[in-house]
Parts: C-alpha cells; sequence; structure tokens
C-alpha cells in the first residue's frame, strides 16, 4: 500500500486559516456584544399589569386604563395590541412610538352582559422592548346575577 504523504505547504497553509480563524471569530463576538451596549434599547414599565374590577353588575360596561412609561433610552414601538376574546375592546392613540420617558395609556372595555360568576381577560401587547417584547396585561371580575 502506498502512503500518501501531505505537503508542507498543505499542513502549513491548514495551521494558518486555524491560526486566523480564531482572532476573526473573536472579533465578530466582541463587536457584536459591544454594539448591543452602544445601541440603546427601549423599555416598557406598565403601572399595572393586572387589575381587579371586584364584583359588578350583570350588563355594565367595564373599563380601565393601563398606562406605561418607556423607561428605556431607545424609541419604543408598539406592534400590536390584541384582546383575548370578542368581548373585550381595546383602544390606543394613535401614536404607536415613544421615546424615552413618553408615556402613554392602553384603554379596555369588557361588556358584562349574558356573562356571570368570575371572568379572567387578557390583552397582549406585542413591543421592540428586548427584554419583554411581548406583554400580558390581565383584568378580572366577579359578576353577579341580575
Amino acid at each position: 500500500m502506498k502512503t500518501i504523504n501531505k505537503s508542507k505547504g498543505e499542513n502549513k497553509m491548514k495551521s494558518v486559516s486555524k491560526i486566523l480563524l480564531i482572532p476573526v471569530l473573536l472579533f465578530i463576538f466582541i463587536s457584536n456584544s459591544y454594539s448591543k451596549l452602544l445601541l440603546p434599547e427601549p423599555k416598557i414599565k406598565f403601572d399595572e399589569s393586572n387589575y381587579d374590577f371586584g364584583v359588578v353588575k350583570q350588563g355594565v360596561e367595564l373599563e380601565h386604563i393601563f398606562q406605561f412609561t418607556n423607561t428605556g433610552e431607545g424609541t419604543l414601538e408598539i406592534t400590536s395590541v390584541q384582546p383575548s376574546c370578542g368581548c373585550t375592546g381595546v383602544v390606543m392613540d394613535e401614536k404607536k412610538e415613544y421615546k424615552q420617558g413618553e408615556e402613554g395609556e392602553i384603554k379596555i372595555t369588557f361588556n358584562t352582559q349574558g356573562r356571570q360568576g368570575v371572568n379572567s381577560k387578557t390583552v397582549t401587547v406585542n413591543t421592540n422592548d428586548p427584554a419583554n417584547p411581548v406583554m400580558t396585561l390581565t383584568f378580572k371580575c366577579e359578576i353577579e346575577d341580575k
């Protein structure tokens, strides 16, 4: 059997490639981490994320406002707001972007007609906040019979 010997040039080339690969990967990792430090990030902070209406009479339309602030340094974008069901309404300003320190609100309404007992509903808020891209607001009530 004949053994094929690799030339010294091929071995040297592989060694050089491996040596160059390490600094290149290190550079990519550091630059990616550094860029995250430099880019200002938004941060959404709600005054409250849960609300309890308590005991209410059937047929009443309930309303609550969830207030929030952009406590981050980047511009906060509200990309969507979705109620969990058709009995819940959501009203928001036309404004979708909030600079650092700006406040906004999400108004929810809930129709108690035809419902009874304990009801718990959610509203999903999607944002560009990297730490909290999806926030869930929750409200509940106990509906008495008429």
